[in-house]
């Protein structure tokens, strides 16, 4: 059998395996790309974008509820057509699948290998009969959902994960989402605004990414308006009439499908690493070094869900285009992570920007917290809105900003604002130096900014501390 001798080999065509070969190519020709499809990153085939084209049919309909506050008349005679729903889902999702493939064809025909490899002992690649000796390798095969073993074998097609649920030509009448983590949830709460009956089992005292108890027990209070959520464990079995039975501990009820959101699970098993040395941990992932890419003393580089960074899309383009600039020059690949930042499109929405809540509060009174509320804000008021909260963490003898939980409204956006200000390394008195236009939620921002403010060891000149206050006609304002 005939070795051709590559650079680099990229294994995987998902946003973390495209991303390296951008940055292989730009150095050499003699890489390829392994994957035997389907092709078009998992993030345009089934996760971020379909799901939010989803979320977006179930979030507008639910908004009929504000039309009579609103002035329009009519809301009563709107329908959901779950079937078009799902129909327009996976229409836009075909277009930017297709986008990602459209960009590979400058080189599909000339690097792509279009078959899954396995490493043997002596370090090549077999792929499709053929033999490659790569001088280095970027792995970036992705990761799957994880499913209890035996769950597909006794409910068939009644078991659902992100990676099925937009190909169903009708939504489910009943559905059971097993996991509230970021995916369960925001499926789950867009299925309940479509008409579906939800119940959502999770045995964590936190969900939604969520870690904040105080927003914690706020956004319970907001999902459990929609939708069921049973904190334990789900064991499902037969039911009646086609149906499945989902037993825990209290109860039991009767759903038409499960759908199955308890994470994600590297794609490595079948990659044969065993064979030159790498071993996995119990999670299914290598033992990277903190900061690193590549493996110590090797020239195997893992980027993407596969890693260890985050399991999020900027995370992995990132980690992708350093493993393959560094892959190219044959160099120890070490990133610097960019201000960790998670959102969850549910509604309020949840984001999560720099130090999480768990790894600040055993620091007791080194970390001042300053927390204002949406209800009542002005723009909430104005759209119609649901409510939230807040809160800032931040360190109580520099004011220096450490990160943030937000319940709320477009908390994307603010959360964006936050993730530049931490990363900057700015303070509170820098951040409430900047303007905050009426009526935006803005406003609330500087409410729990200003709260934080006043419990450091920091002063603020008295003249700065007038103009943070709120102005005359700001709704929902703390000050008399």
């Amino acid at each position: 059998m005939k070795t051709t001798d590559l650079d680099v080999a990229i294994i995987g065509a998902g946003t973390a395996g495209l991303s390296a070969r951008a940055e292989v190519a730009k150095l050499t020709d003699r890489y390829r790309v392994f994957d035997p499809g389907p092709y078009g990153t998992t993030c345009a085939r089934s996760a971020c974008m379909p799901s939010k084209a989803f979320l977006q049919s179930a979030h507008d309909i639910h908004r009929r509820a504000a039309f009579d506050d609103l002035g329009i008349v009519g809301a009563d005679g709107l329908r959901i057509d779950g079937a078009r729903v799902l129909s327009q889902t996976r229409k836009l999702r075909d277009g930017l699948v297709e986008g990602v493939i459209e960009g590979m064809l400058p080189w599909r025909r000339t690097h792509l290998v279009p078959h899954a490899p396995v490493f043997q002992g002596d370090g090549t690649l077999h792929a499709g009969g053929a033999r490659f000796a790569p001088r280095a390798t970027v792995i970036a095969t992705g990761s799957r959902p994880v499913v209890p073993k035996g769950w597909r074998e006794t409910f068939g097609a009644r078991v659902l994960t992100s990676d099925e649920i937009f190909e169903l030509r009708t939504l489910p009448g009943r559905v059971a989402v097993i996991g509230l983590g970021p995916v369960g949830l925001e499926l789950g709460q867009a299925l309940a605004r479509l008409g579906v009956e939800v119940t959502g089992f999770d045995p964590s005292a936190t969900i939604g990414g969520l870690e904040d108890p105080r927003l914690q027990s706020r956004l319970r209070q907001a999902i459990a308006a929609e939708m069921t959520v049973i904190e334990a464990q789900a064991d499902p079995v037969e039911g009646h009439d086609g149906a499945i039975g989902v037993q825990w501990d209290d109860g039991r009820i009767e759903v038409d499908c499960l759908l199955v959101a308890m994470g994600r699970t590297p794609n490595l098993s079948d990659l044969g690493l065993n064979e030159i040395g790498v071993d996995l941990d119990d999670g299914g992932a290598p033992e990277l070094r903190p900061g690193q890419i590549n493996l110590p003393g090797t020239r195997l580089y893992f980027a993407g869900d596969v890693g260890r960074g985050p399991a999020l899309l900027h995370e992995a383009a990132d980690e992708g285009r350093l493993a393959g600039y560094f892959a190219a020059r044959d160099m120890d690949a070490g990133i610097r992570r960019r201000t960790p930042l998670r959102i969850v499109f549910c509604e309020p929405q949840i984001a999560v920007v720099g130090a999480p809540w768990y790894d600040l509060q055993d620091r007791g009174d080194a970390v001042i917290v300053g927390e204002a509320s949406f209800d009542q804000a002005g723009r909430t008021r104005l759209q119609r809105a649901d409510g939230g909260a807040v809160r800032i963490y931040a360190q109580k003898t520099t004011a220096r900003l450490l990160g943030a939980a937000i319940l709320a409204p477009e908390a994307e956006h603010l959360a964006h604002l936050l993730a530049y200000a931490i990363d900057r390394g700015d303070d509170l008195q820098g951040l409430l130096a900047m303007p905050a236009y009426h009526p935006t939620h803005e406003e609330v921002l500087r409410r729990a900014l200003r709260a934080a403010l006043e419990k450091s060891d920091v002063d603020t000149p008295e003249i700065e501390a007038i103009r943070c206050k709120d102005t005359p006609d700001a709704c929902g304002a703390d000050q008399p």
